[in-house]
């Protein structure tokens, strides 16, 4: 399960560090990909991708938008020694990734925000905290 969150910054390669208790999560190849409907970078083990794909194949043809959205923006990485990543520059660039960042678990994937762009969103769904409870209880039950 992935979960936490951890800051970092970008170096200048374009490269950022997973967390080490995320990379025996993932594994050693992952895939990024714009995040959908968020200005932040998803990170998949391949596993995880391929049940994305999968789901992605039987949309409905009039839905063609999603699939261009997800996969032509998708791309295989490998894990350097370090565990560090390389971001492309596409995806910097939709997620406005350029110095300090966060890297967010989100149980079956990852997602990496601006820091300042993480701490924005943090503070709009604390003023939603009572509806984010209310369906979290919703859930539980």
């Amino acid at each position: 399960m992935l979960r936490g969150e951890y800051q970092y910054a970008l170096d200048d390669k374009g490269r950022v560090v997973i967390p080490p208790k995320f990379r025996r999560a993932l594994g050693e190849q992952v895939v990024l990909a714009r995040g959908i409907g968020d200005s932040c970078i998803t990170v998949y083990s391949s596993e995880e991708w391929a049940k994305v794909e999968e789901a992605l194949k039987h949309l409905p043809f009039k839905q063609r938008d999603v699939l261009r959205y997800a996969m032509a923006g998708a791309t295989d990485v490998t894990l350097d020694r370090q565990g560090r990543i390389g971001v492309p520059q596409h995806l910097r660039d939709h997620a406005g990734i350029g110095g300090d960042v966060v890297v967010v678990g989100l149980g079956s994937r990852l997602e990496i925000w601006n820091r300042s762009t993480w701490q924005t969103y943090l503070k709009k769904a604390a003023k939603s905290a009572p509806e984010i409870a209310e369906q979290i209880e919703e859930l539980s039950i």
